[in-house]
């Protein structure tokens, strides 16, 4: 049987508080804090109604806690997302012990506030994790073979994203790319490599981190990227100004090109590095990706067609490539205009 109790808490600030405890055979299984003591009643009072329509209905109430559904989904997830890890600790984080029952879109809302201040997309992909995880919670409760109480419906359904304007394209300008260029230099070391190759191949992130030694083609210029966003594997070419520099760190084996200091199977994480790079170099509102959309814009400028743009960043199909076509349209423009202008005196 489900009862409940309220004690009265001091905080050190003078502050009182009221805080419920739900207790089954005598043991606690769940607490909540309040400012007031009448709802502290309330909820307890509410919980153990809920409890005993559970019970007539033969359904146990859910007693699991979020981090513990994350270390499940951890488990179960065999995604090629570099950083799913890194957001699903995050959400852990937020919300720990808390019974999965107890997350609310309001609940997910506040946690979210956090990252409103970042880019639409940024926002997004952490909705998108947190959502990818209860749902993960609400197939559990669907397998037959699952005796514990999970969720029914995923709440995050009920948390609108935000808008994305994907035809936004933020490069560098001819007055950056030299001082973004000139300040990963003075790092140094690989550092600087890596920046070169995303600024130069169009490479993600993610396949710069998996890219490894025995992957590198020095006699044709060209990196195989076996592990891509689209399921495919691609040959990059790498230009021969950055070969150059590559084969300065040249190593022997299948070892990553960026290995961690202290894990040489986990790629190095280069913020800091990068924030810095940045903050000497006088750029801002320019994030890591842009580097990708920078390879692009330069080749679209260069008069490149979206076919070669788009089989040079890997993409499926030119709907990705086509956020580049006001570049390469304004290239034909002062190409035609250059030309007519030479041939027709009016």
């Amino acid at each position: 049987m489900l009862n409940f109790h309220i004690i009265k808490v001091t905080l050190k600030n003078g502050e009182t508080r009221y805080r419920t405890i739900l207790t089954r055979s005598g043991k606690g299984i769940k607490t909540k804090t309040f400012r007031r003591k009448q709802d502290a009643r309330t909820w307890g009072t509410r919980s153990v109604l809920e409890y005993q329509e559970y019970e007539a209905k033969g359904v146990r109430p859910c007693t699991i806690p979020f981090d513990r559904l994350a270390d499940e989904y951890m488990t179960w997830w065999t995604g090629k997302d570099h950083d799913r890890a890194r957001l699903v600790k995050w959400w852990g984080d937020q919300f720990g012990k808390t019974v999965l029952s107890d997350i609310t879109p309001d609940e997910i809302r506040a946690k979210l506030k956090l990252h409103r201040s970042k880019a639409a997309a940024t926002y997004n992909r952490y909705l998108a994790v947190l959502s990818s995880i209860l749902d993960f919670a609400t197939r559990q409760q669907e397998d037959d073979l699952v005796s514990e109480q999970y969720i029914d419906e995923n709440p995050c359904k009920k948390v609108r994203s935000q808008p994305l304007n994907n035809k936004i394209v933020r490069y560098l300008s001819d007055e950056e790319k030299p001082r973004l260029i000139r300040a990963g230099q003075a790092i140094g070391g690989k550092f600087y490599l890596k920046v070169l190759m995303a600024l130069t191949t169009g490479m993600r992130k993610g396949e710069l981190d998996q890219l490894r030694w025995c992957d590198i083609d020095f006699d044709k210029g060209l990196a195989l990227l076996a592990d891509t966003k689209n399921g495919q594997p691609r040959h990059t070419p790498i230009p021969t100004v950055i070969m150059d520099e590559l084969k300065k760190h040249r190593e022997i084996g299948n070892g990553l090109l960026f290995p961690s200091s202290t894990d040489p199977n986990k790629p190095f994480d280069y913020r800091k590095q990068w924030f810095r790079c940045l903050k000497e170099a006088n750029i801002h509102q320019f994030r890591w990706h842009d580097l990708r959309h920078d390879t692009a814009s330069t080749l679209a400028r260069d008069g490149r067609t979206l076919k070669e743009i788009a089989e040079i960043l890997g993409h499926k199909s030119l709907a990705s490539t086509d956020r580049y076509t006001h570049l390469s349209t304004a290239h034909k423009s002062q190409v035609l205009n250059d030309t007519m202008s030479k041939s027709i005196s009016l």
